[in-house]
């Protein structure tokens, strides 16, 4: 079986970097070889901190012959009468061949000279060469540095290039630095060069030198290390994928120890001792039996030391002097009440043009209590639990650990004598904190998020800083997602169009121009890229957003019943009937009051629909404020013959103008009802 191995040695790559590497390489090693029609069984990529690239087993020997068309001129720029222009002439010399070898194709834009052709297959050796060139040229490095004299920008500085077929070097040089069969184990275990035979012993030559250069299966390996150390050190630890990915990111021969530290420590909140433990030393917290905090923790070290203890000793020495950090800023935040905190708010600038955290903290609090009483929750506990939210971020604790925002000022309320109500819906302030986040389960905390995040939002458009292009330095895009996820909370549901307005009355500076509405458009944008990313069709999404507004908890219940509806043959006459009243009131006269006049009914079909529209609307509007869409929808099915009958006896646009308005009123009463559920228009068939 042929085996192409490619490698390049670096510096020790930020692991910041490496996933979007290991990510990237994947998907564009995948994509090169097969666009470039080579074969091959498998695929998987190479990174570690010293070192990316690929391996590639069951390689063939030669790409297959590719079919390729070639559009040369038009037919007209082509011949001057039957002989051949400069331009055809031109066009053929780059492709060598003769003017009789090419064809002519019709197009919208009129006829032209194409070449058909079949590109020859070429050696795997020098497919994969220009594909490995290819790949370093598409990479997209967020923070690339240069080095030496030359102008090539990678993340490190790159020492080797490995490039091997089987036992054959293939020639490519990359970063000024040729191709060679040679590769390093581990920096300092087995430092010395290593010349491979072939291709194939890669990974077990590796693997001898203390290296796991697989990213996945170094990833595997470190976590069964660390589940290993725990499991005889009589403790447990907790999945968390991110600290295990940055880990992996560190290290190329995982080794994992135990260490521990004074008992003493664990009368600290757990959230402080899990963030001296993960934020600032990458430990994973273990927990014992009783699923309580233990005083143990699992480190992962890049090397196998001759004296464990002597490493096992250096953590500790080093978290035992984090902990005594924590500890003493705990005590010292435990003299000041958070009340007490409030007044630093002020001097704190929140924007320039937005004021200070105080000025926001105020905002907020009369946003949330007033949406607290809409919804009939006690506004006391929600304008207490708004003055306090931010309290912590004064604190001592949370200037060293800012992760712990929220989740420690609900500690300090606690302490505080606080209501549990009071002290949950602070840290519910920042949740969500990411697409993956949870949001807050109790009713003031969701009031709280919800009313911080209409703040900001229409605080920053007010101001006209959206975001721009992949621009959003403050996270507005988060933001409304946010929004959208804390407005399902059952008891909430709001229609936020009322409180979007609300938001901006309070903001210190006047709205710019369309401000609100462009806010409006951004909210409704980022559910509808959240309801089509979750596979409903765009079409639906729209169809339901022009009429549901900013009821932004019902559009998702309402587009799967559409999406469910759309499967049944019923669907398409509902859509085409919808259009057909669309159509009319765009072309016709709508003048005249609102009200139906049954008097001036020529045909049995109007008085049968104006009868249908007086029952159908009701069951419809019932339908819809109860969210049952499937039983809207049937009402919608059992006005379809009415309508239907009405069409073909009718004509709408009749001489009379009193009666021509009659009849369209019964159309437009007919649209308004279809608009409950959805606009139909926009519906795509």
């Amino acid at each position: 079986m042929t085996t192409f191995v490619f490698e390049l040695g670096c510096e020790e790559l930020p692991s910041s970097s490496l996933p979007s590497l290991n990510s990237q390489f994947k998907q564009l090693f995948t994509q090169k070889v097969n666009d470039a029609f080579l074969g091959y069984e498998s695929l998987s990529v190479i990174a570690a901190p010293r070192r990316l690239g690929v391996v590639i087993e069951g390689v063939d020997q030669r790409s297959e012959d590719k079919a390729f068309e070639r559009r040369g001129p038009a037919v007209k720029a082509a011949f001057r009468g039957e002989k051949p222009t400069k331009a055809l002439l031109g066009f053929c010399r780059g492709l060598n061949i003769k003017p009789e070898d090419t064809s002519v194709i019709d197009t919208e834009k009129g006829q032209w000279v194409v070449y058909r052709g079949i590109e020859q297959g070429r050696s795997a050796s020098e497919v994969l060469g220009a594909i490995c060139q290819a790949v370093i040229t598409d990479l997209a490095l967020s923070k690339p540095m240069r080095w030496g004299s030359r102008r090539d920008a990678f993340p490190r500085p790159v020492h080797w290039v490995l490039a091997v077929l089987d036992d054959a070097i293939v020639p490519l040089t990359v970063f000024g630095i040729k191709s060679g069969n040679k590769t390093f184990g581990h920096r300092f275990m087995a430092p010395e060069s290593i010349e491979l035979q072939s291709a194939s012993e890669y990974r077990e030559r590796l693997i001898d030198a203390y290296v796991i250069a697989d990213f996945e299966a170094r990833k595997a390996a470190t976590w069964l290390t660390i589940q290993s150390t725990a499991e005889s050190n009589g403790v447990a630890v907790e999945a968390d994928d991110l600290l295990l990915t940055e880990i992996n990111c560190l290290v190329e021969w995982p080794v994992s120890l135990c260490g521990e530290f004074e008992e003493h420590f664990l009368d600290l909140p757990d959230i402080a001792l899990i963030a001296a433990m993960k934020g600032h030393q990458k430990y994973f917290h273990a927990r014992t039996d009783c699923g309580e905090l233990s005083n143990k923790f699992i480190t992962v070290s890049n090397i196998e030391s001759h004296d464990a203890s002597q490493v096992i000793a250096g953590n500790q020495r080093v978290i035992r002097a984090r902990l005594s950090d924590a500890k003493f800023f705990f005590e010292t935040d435990k003299k000041l009440s958070l009340e007490s905190r409030r007044q630093k708010l002020d001097s704190i600038t929140f924007h320039p043009r937005l004021g200070s955290l105080g000025e926001k903290t105020k905002r907020v609090c009369k946003l949330a209590c007033e949406m607290a009483s809409a919804v009939n929750a006690d506004s006391t506990v929600m304008k207490r639990a708004a003055d306090l939210s931010r309290c912590d971020l004064v604190s001592e604790m949370v200037l060293e650990f800012d992760e712990l925002q929220g989740q420690i000022g609900t500690i300090y309320a606690a302490l505080d004598g606080e209501s549990r109500e009071i002290s949950q819906a602070i840290q519910g302030l920042y949740q969500p904190a990411g697409a993956s986040d949870s949001v807050p389960s109790d009713i003031y905390g969701s009031l709280l998020a919800l009313a911080d995040r209409l703040d900001t939002l229409a605080g920053l458009f007010a101001i006209n800083q959206p975001p721009t292009g992949n621009k959003d330095p403050f996270a507005l895009r988060r933001a409304a997602i946010g929004l959208l996820r804390l407005n399902e909370h059952p008891l909430l549901q709001f229609d936020l169009t009322r409180w979007i307005n609300q938001a901006f009355e309070a903001q210190p500076v006047e709205g710019t121009g369309g401000a609100r509405a462009l806010l409006i458009q951004f909210i409704n944008d980022r559910e509808r890229v959240r309801l089509t990313d979750s596979g409903y069709p765009h079409d639906l999404v729209v169809a339901v957003q022009a009429t549901n507004g900013l009821s932004t908890a019902n559009t998702e219940n309402r587009v799967k019943a559409l999406a469910a509806f759309s499967e049944k043959p019923e669907f398409s006459a509902v859509v085409s009937t919808y259009k057909r009243v669309v159509n009319l009131l765009k072309e016709s006269d709508q003048e005249g009051g609102d009200q139906i006049r049954p008097a001036l009914f020529e045909h049995p079909s109007e008085s049968a629909l104006h009868e249908s529209i007086v029952t159908i609307s009701s069951l419809v509007a019932d339908a819809v404020s109860r969210e049952t869409i499937p039983e809207a929808i049937s009402a919608l099915l059992a006005m379809k013959s009415a309508t239907d009958a009405f069409f073909e006896n009718v004509m709408i646009n009749a001489d009379n103008q009193a009666i021509r308005v009659n009849r369209l009123k019964l159309c437009r009463s007919v649209r308004d009802i279809y608009r409950l559920v959805a606009d139909f228009s926009l519906v795509q068939q």
